[in-house]
């Protein structure tokens, strides 16, 4: 029964490959007033991402000093006001398809602050009134982060595909509730421990251990199917911390992607491990409603394709395994 889900949702994922393989980290735009009514943009397109294929769309009273065209690369734009500073009322659209862009903005009094903007209709829409003081307070900051944790639990399909195949070795909610919270403390430890900067990884060879840890989880899966358990799924708790351990370090390449201020470390750990949490048990709830619904209907996955989920599994990873090695040396 839950090797339809597991067999199902491979599938699936192995057919929209290319369409899930979008950048899915925080684009951090810089906004900064020069003064004469000038401004300055920067932000990095690189070849082939959304920033890339269309510049920003200014005010109506806003004008390019240079036309930027279809930018790659670090972008740093100018443009300037006609006489007429930027009001509250002002904004500036990002016509890119993306989770959202953090902002930073920088005045010439001194000010600074930093918004979160979600996408909308006509793109993403930075409005001039939320980038001044006290548009960045406590509760926009823990609102910010705790949604990019769902964002990214839901949307790292490592991070989900590891869950779900626990899932499959667990039984009994004991199990998977010392599995699961076991994964929780090992992910939120060097969360903690990367983002202060006390362990520092590359990123890539992170993403390709999180990948080599599902094909690890599948091995297991197909030897428990064919009578042979071993350690993982004998203490599926021990294992998932330890491996939890390295994806920790995989969301907190998120967090580095912002550049955090030291003043906001505390709220930005504190929320974004809040949202993934949110995000894992928003899994975990919709993969049991389900498990529970086939179970009602008497659908099992039949005896002699017992080993087809777990081959799913490991191939998904082992193709991101391939592919993130080979972006190493890209």
């Amino acid at each position: 029964m839950r090797g339809y889900l597991l067999l199902l949702g491979c599938w699936l994922l192995l057919l929209l490959q290319p369409a899930l393989a979008h950048d899915t980290s925080v684009l951090v735009l810089r906004f900064q007033e020069l003064g004469d009514d000038r401004y300055q943009l920067d932000y990095v397109a690189p070849p082939g991402s959304p920033q890339s294929v269309a510049p920003p769309i200014l005010p109506p009273h806003g004008t390019w000093e240079q036309e930027p065209g279809l930018p790659t690369g670090p972008v740093r734009l100018y443009f300037a006001t006609d006489g007429k500073p930027l009001s509250s009322q002002d904004r500036i659209v990002l016509p890119w398809q993306r989770n959202g862009v953090l902002v930073q903005a920088f005045w010439r009094s001194g000010e600074t602050a930093r918004h979160f903007f979600r996408p909308g209709d006509e793109g993403i829409v930075v409005e001039i009134g939320k980038l001044r003081a006290g548009a960045g307070d406590t509760a926009e900051a823990a609102k910010r982060y705790t949604v990019l944790g769902v964002e990214h639990m839901l949307t790292g399909w490592d991070h989900l595909l590891f869950v779900a195949g626990l899932l499959m070795l667990v039984s009994g909610w004991r199990q998977v509730v010392a599995t699961i919270t076991a994964f929780t403390l090992a992910h939120s430890l060097t969360l903690g421990l990367s983002v202060t900067g006390l362990v520092k990884v590359d990123v890539a060879v992170v993403e390709i251990l999180i990948a080599l840890s599902i094909v690890v989880l599948a091995v297991e899966i197909l030897h428990v199917k064919q009578g042979r358990p071993g350690l993982t799924s004998r203490k599926p708790w021990l294992v998932s911390f330890f491996i939890g351990l390295i994806h920790g370090l995989g969301f907190a390449g998120v967090l580095a992607d912002l550049g955090l201020p030291r003043a906001e470390i505390p709220v930005a750990l504190m929320f974004f491990n809040v949202g993934v949490e949110l995000g894992q048990l928003a899994m975990i709830g919709v993969w049991f409603g389900i498990a529970k619904a086939l179970f009602a209907l008497s659908w099992q996955l039949p005896r002699r394709y017992a080993w087809a989920p777990a081959y799913a599994l490991g191939i998904v990873a082992t193709f991101w395994c391939f592919e993130r090695t080979l972006g190493m040396f890209a």
